[in-house]
């Protein structure tokens, strides 16, 4: 059973993940405002997450069998967590890598909330990826190679 915080913890926690979470986004209007006034140019949109689609059927089923593993361990067997019905609709929208991929390398604002909302399955989803690296690396070996050919 996890060990409880005490009140003021949390409450210090909460509050620290409030400022992180108001300065992200000053600093996602000051970029904003600088790529309007054509200060800075825009940025390259990233490679969109894609369905898993190039996983084979059973690559897709042992991921998403060992993401509900970490969720039961992490979280317990309760699936009426507001954590764990939010990462089951996204995981049956984009598959279980990409889901992974947005938890722990994710850039947009709802990516960071999501990743602050599973913070203590980070460790467990990093294994994850070390155990499948086929399945959650090949969009970063893609770009390596476009680095390597420049």
């Amino acid at each position: 059973m996890p060990q409880q915080m005490p009140l003021r913890s949390l409450l210090a926690e909460i509050s620290a993940l409030t400022l992180h979470v108001q300065q992200l986004s000053r600093m996602a209007g000051e970029a904003s405002a600088l790529i309007e006034n054509s200060q800075m140019p825009a940025p390259v949109d990233p490679e969109p997450l894609r369905r898993d689609d190039r996983l084979q059927r059973s690559e897709r089923v042992q991921l998403e069998e060992a993401i509900m593993r970490i969720f039961d361990e992490v979280f317990g067997p309760r699936i009426d967590t507001l954590e764990r019905q939010m990462s089951m609709s996204l995981i049956a929208e984009i598959g279980p890598a990409a889901f992974v991929q947005k938890v722990l390398w994710g850039e947009e604002i709802s990516d960071i909330a999501l990743t602050i909302a599973l913070e203590r399955m980070l460790p467990a989803l990093e294994q994850l990826v070390e155990a499948y690296p086929q399945a959650f690396l090949q969009q970063a070996n893609k770009l390596l190679g476009r680095f390597k050919s420049n």
